[in-house]
């Protein structure tokens, strides 16, 4: 395989994350108001609490997946591996089918169906830059590969996969727990 410069790696993922995150803002609607009382308004926006939740853990994640992959991109100065460009490849499906799935969580905001949808894009995507991740670190020649911070997002996506055949609240919270968790400083180990 002919090597392919970081820049051209860089430039394709980053065009897929800004159509990510502008597909996932695309869908966001001014809500209707009724009622001049600012209390009633409140209690009509209301039923918007779940797609709002929805949008910001999404936009968080997409925002979270595109600084560690930023991060990483710097370890790196051509792509001269099938695996990096195919775990890749495999992360950036996943990473597009986030606004999407978040759109079906919006419609349907307790509907199990739709929450696992969600939850299992979540898991794939954090599986695959895990992988990713991995390949990176491995080309490079480090023989111990850190994989700790890598493990939470998985577990918790699975859980969440799994709370959505009793609870999608708490399926909710699950999901929101990876990206407040990612916003913490790392170890040094």
């Amino acid at each position: 395989m002919h090597p392919i410069p970081k820049a051209r790696f860089e430039q394709f993922s980053d065009g897929v994350f800004a159509i990510a995150i502008t597909l996932l803002a695309i869908e966001l609607r001014s809500p209707v108001l009724h009622s001049q009382d600012l209390i009633r308004s409140i209690r009509e926006l209301t039923p918007l609490l779940p797609t709002l939740i929805t949008f910001v853990i999404s936009f968080v994640t997409i925002a979270i997946f595109w600084v560690n992959h930023h991060q990483l991109s710097h370890l790196v100065q051509h792509i001269d591996r099938r695996r990096i460009l195919w775990s890749n490849v495999l992360f950036l499906l996943f990473l597009t089918l986030i606004p999407f799935v978040t759109q079906g969580v919006s419609s349907y905001p307790f509907h199990p169906l739709t929450m696992l949808a969600y939850s299992l894009v979540f898991l794939g995507a954090s599986i695959s830059f895990s992988m990713l991740r991995y390949f990176v670190h491995k080309t490079l020649g480090e023989t111990r590969v850190p994989m700790t911070r890598s493990i939470f997002g998985p577990v918790l996506y699975t859980l969440a996969a799994i709370s959505t055949l009793f609870s999608v609240e708490m399926a909710y919270v699950l999901l929101a727990i990876p990206a407040l968790y990612y916003f913490l400083p790392k170890s040094s180990t």
